[in-house]
């Protein structure tokens, strides 16, 4: 058993001497760390004036509401027969003058567009 163990120890060798050394550099490091921040000044961070959760909600919903309705709720390429949503990877990867925007899955269907492969992921 014990001659068992020297064998695997000498064939890893190398292995358990970089394990050993990565485990010895981050505690090391871990150490040095606590003693730079014992050493250092007291000064916290204070966030003086934090911008209040309910007005980031606001703006997400104003720009999400700025994003389609004049445009709609799915967009095409001319260059493709995929419609997706406008929040879709691909949809944005379209460029401008490009774009075919649809107000309803039918009026894209209507059109000749099938669904992006991505469709039900994306979905508002």
């Amino acid at each position: 058993m014990l001659s068992n163990f020297k064998e695997i120890v000498k064939e890893k060798e190398s292995d358990i001497f970089l394990t050993v050394t990565i485990v010895l550099v981050a505690l090391f490091s871990f150490g040095v760390g606590l003693l730079v921040d014992l050493k250092g000044d007291s000064n916290s961070i204070v966030i003086q004036n934090p911008t209040p959760v309910a007005s980031i909600q606001k703006a997400l919903v104003e720009e999400k509401e700025e994003k389609t309705p004049e445009k709609g709720s799915f967009v095409g390429s001319v260059n493709s027969s995929k419609y997706h949503h406008p929040d879709c990877p691909w949809a944005k990867k379209i460029s401008e003058e490009n774009r075919v925007w649809f107000s309803s899955e039918n009026d894209a269907q209507d059109a000749g567009y099938v669904p992006c492969g991505n469709f039900g992921k994306y979905n508002n």
